[in-house]
């Protein structure tokens, strides 16, 4: 290391650079008067005393002979030792500063983990509330009783929500009655499963069935993560069980996810007449945000599965490539759905806007 060098460590390491500079002096004249180290550096004449003073009190250098004022270096060795372990701490903050950058991003604003079950509902009547497009819930009798004001104001600002009820022998069967205004569509479950409840594929309130040995539960604001919750319910929990009840759609209906609009709407995209939809997103290219109306012209298949006729499971209908063309009247637009990246449009909502609106589909063979 040139003497250059060093003067930009000792910088890093607090000194200025007249003290610096001092200090290297001293380390080669061994010892000197003040006017000899002002001679033989950098520093001024007028700066020179006050300098040693504070390498003095740095413990860098020692003055004696207070009268010519001598000055000249102490053993190094303490100070070696502090640069060593500086050395050593810059060393680990680098480390550290690259583990933490890779790390993936879970903290209080994106998961949480909590013991009390209130704290679950709590959550999930919040992600009721700001809810916009969609809700889908799995609750039993208590608690979709317990959340079934939110429901009803979610319905009124024309959210759709699906939700299955689990049931079980002694239960009280819920009457249509139970679920109007509340409910946009409900199945049936009679056995234990796991409290879920998603909010425009963007928000997930989770708790273990009863049964599970597991006391804790899942707040989640991240659109990642409830993906996994949202098609497990639609799974596990909703295609393959019954309907409970149907109320009346609301128009236009709205969607978080491009496969379920497909699902719902594949007869409606076959048909002569082309579907009408108003699409919010961001272009994949760019990264903006996007809303685009028009007419779904095409759209890739829904399934893997070669068979086309009715007696494909509607699950299957669920695996695959999932994206539309929609044609704005100057441009045809490809949309697809979550984490899209060949499409022109990664779709976050899904808007119907015919004035018929789109069926449920049966459930699953």
């Amino acid at each position: 290391m040139d003497t250059e060098e060093l003067l930009e460590t000792l910088q890093v390491a607090d000194l200025s650079y007249y003290q610096a500079n001092a200090y290297v002096t001293l380390l080669e004249l061994g010892s000197a008067s003040a006017t000899e180290v002002a001679q033989a550096s950098d520093v001024p004449d007028a700066r020179i005393y006050d300098v040693l003073r504070d390498l003095d009190n740095f413990g860098y250098v020692e003055l004696y002979e207070q009268e010519t004022f001598q000055a000249r270096a102490t053993d190094p060795e303490a100070i070696v030792s502090g640069l060593t372990e500086r050395a050593s701490q810059f060393e680990s903050a680098a480390s550290e500063i690259t583990e933490r950058y890779e790390r993936p991003t879970v903290d209080t604003q994106t998961v949480s983990i909590v013991k009390r079950f209130d704290t679950v509902v709590e959550a999930a009547r919040t992600f009721v509330r700001e809810a916009e497009i969609q809700v889908h819930a799995t609750l039993t009798p208590d608690q979709f009783d317990a959340l079934r004001s939110d429901l009803t104001d979610a319905r009124d600002r024309g959210v759709t929500v699906n939700v299955t009820i689990l049931s079980r022998d002694g239960d009280e069967t819920l009457e249509d009655t139970d679920y109007e205004d509340a409910v946009s569509v409900a199945h049936h479950l009679s056995q234990p499963a796991p409290f879920v409840l998603t909010s425009d594929l963007r928000r997930t309130a989770f708790a273990p069935n009863p049964s599970a040995i597991e006391d804790y539960g899942l707040i989640l604001r991240n659109r990642s993560f409830t993906y996994v919750f949202f098609w497990h319910f639609l799974l596990f929990m909703w295609l393959p069980t019954p309907v409970a009840y149907e109320g009346e759609t609301a128009a236009p209906k709205r969607y978080a996810d491009i496969r379920q609009f497909l699902l719902e709407n594949r007869d409606r995209i076959r048909a002569a007449e082309p579907l009408s939809v108003e699409i919010e997103g961001r272009e994949t290219d760019s990264d903006r945000s996007v809303t685009l109306s028009g007419k779904v012209v095409d759209a890739e298949e829904v399934s893997n599965d070669k068979g086309d006729d009715d007696s494909t499971p509607v699950v299957m209908a669920l695996t695959g490539t999932a994206s539309i063309i929609v044609d704005d009247g100057d441009k045809r637009w490809t949309v697809g759905g979550w984490g899209a990246t060949y499409e022109d449009v990664e779709a976050y909502r899904i808007c119907v806007t015919d004035a018929a609106v789109a069926s449920e589909p049966e459930p699953a063979e």
